[in-house]
């Protein structure tokens, strides 16, 4: 009897003893942040102190692609480990298949209490299918502004909404948290409080107003964010990425969305964890690892048919082919146009290779060396047709590997069409 009792005791204690080993797992996110807008990348002016000591204590990545400059095909495929291609995400308004495997189910099934505070429009739960897996996923904004839809939660608002579920979560399970700020998305706005570039706005031009402002966007997001970090409890791992960048007038655009230029691509990505040793990777990192790692820094496998690596654990091919691809803006909400360009392919698609990237832009092709010109300003393509002609068949062979998955549209309301237009999503 005292044998069947004491194996019972076993028996009961032992989920709560692994839960109470298990780690807790932060997937912290900002839409639209450039990782050369960062100081941990190189940027001079100070706009991101807090973030800037986290990477001191992080793995930081030095060269990470997203898979789409959006935020609902990025974050598609960051939390499904698939290309948006595989899985008919490929723009915002088109909707995760129920079939498709996410990271969060697969925290819930291990026993985690998932919670997500969400900041985009674009990614709410009826729209983007991603909340799939969550116990709480907090979408629920529609304060306007000036008579207007604000298709955006301010960054404080997240901060408070973040602490309130950490600080009230259940203390006898591990969590699972992805915290989404957007502020750096435009419109954007001057904070008082934060300007690094420590100009007056109507000392400068059209566009030097315009980088001031996005700095000091992640300027406020990086003092947010430093909340939450202050308010994490021990055993708690984080990564930290940014959706896609922004072009800030180079190559003559302003914004995302359409385009594959490093300033639209080049997103951070840092991972602070026991047992991680801090420092720099230049490994040739994407969008669809991210799944992979959140799932390793618990411990956790990835299931079948995510095709992302865990950046901490799997090998690396020695040499990765990366292509990358945009297929612009969202689905409108406009019988036939909306079809149409759901079934359409991309507008523009891109190749990485050992510092070599070659653009695609219909029948146009051109080529630059990233170690030597980050700013992709040298066209190289009419000097090296040969390479042009190899990278361009990494993009065919890729294409056939993974071909178009089938799209799921999701109506839209009044709101959610005034919501993505504020965006600049609509075309």
């Amino acid at each position: 009897m005292k044998s069947l009792f004491l194996s019972l005791v076993c028996f009961l204690v032992a989920p709560l003893t692994v839960w109470a080993a298990a780690p807790n797992v932060v997937f912290l996110s900002v839409d639209t942040l450039r990782a050369d807008r960062l100081g941990a990348y190189g940027y001079p002016l100070e706009t991101s102190p807090h973030l800037d000591a986290f990477a001191e204590e992080a793995l930081l990545f030095e060269d990470v692609v997203c898979e789409i400059p959006l935020t609902n095909p990025s974050f598609g495929a960051m939390l499904s480990a698939r290309f948006p291609r595989m899985t008919g995400t490929t723009r915002n308004g088109l909707r995760m298949p129920e079939s498709v495997p996410l990271v969060a189910e697969q925290f819930k099934a291990a026993g985690y209490y998932t919670f997500c505070v969400q900041s985009n429009w674009t990614l709410k739960d009826k729209l983007s299918g991603l909340g799939r897996g969550f116990d709480d996923y907090n979408d629920e904004f529609h304060k306007k502004r000036w008579g207007f839809m604000k298709a955006e939660r301010d960054g404080d608002e997240v901060t408070r909404l973040a602490l309130d579920y950490l600080k009230n979560r259940e203390a006898d399970k591990p969590f699972f948290a992805w915290i989404h700020y957007s502020d750096p998305h435009a419109p954007y706005k001057m904070h008082r409080k934060f300007n690094p570039s420590g100009k007056r706005a109507w000392r400068l031009d059209n566009v030097e107003k315009v980088r001031a402002k996005y700095d000091s966007e992640v300027a406020f997001t990086d003092n947010e964010i430093s909340h939450i970090l202050a308010a994490l409890p021990p055993n708690t791992h984080v990564l930290f990425v940014g959706d896609h960048g922004e072009s800030l007038y180079e190559h003559d655009y302003l914004g995302h969305g359409r385009r594959v230029h490093q300033t639209n691509m080049h997103i951070p990505l840092m991972v602070r964890a026991e047992g991680v040793t801090p420092g720099r990777s230049q490994a040739p990192a994407r969008g669809i690892d991210v799944g992979p790692t959140l799932l390793g820094l618990a411990g956790l496998p990835k299931p079948q048919g995510m095709v992302g690596l865990d950046l901490l654990n799997d090998a690396m091919p020695e040499k990765r082919v990366r292509v990358i691809e945009t297929y612009g803006g969202a689905v409108p909400n406009v019988p036939g146009v909306k079809s149409a360009m759901a079934d359409a392919g991309p507008m523009r698609q891109s190749v990485l290779l050992e510092g070599w990237k070659l653009i695609l832009n219909g029948d146009k092709r051109a080529l630059f060396y990233l170690p030597e010109d980050p700013g992709e300003l040298a066209d190289l393509a009419a000097k090296d047709p040969a390479r042009v002609k190899a990278l361009s068949q990494h993009v065919t062979d890729w294409v056939t590997a993974t071909p178009l998955g089938a799209q799921g549209t999701e109506n839209l309301n009044a709101d959610d069409w005034k919501a993505l237009e504020s965006l600049g999503y609509l075309e």
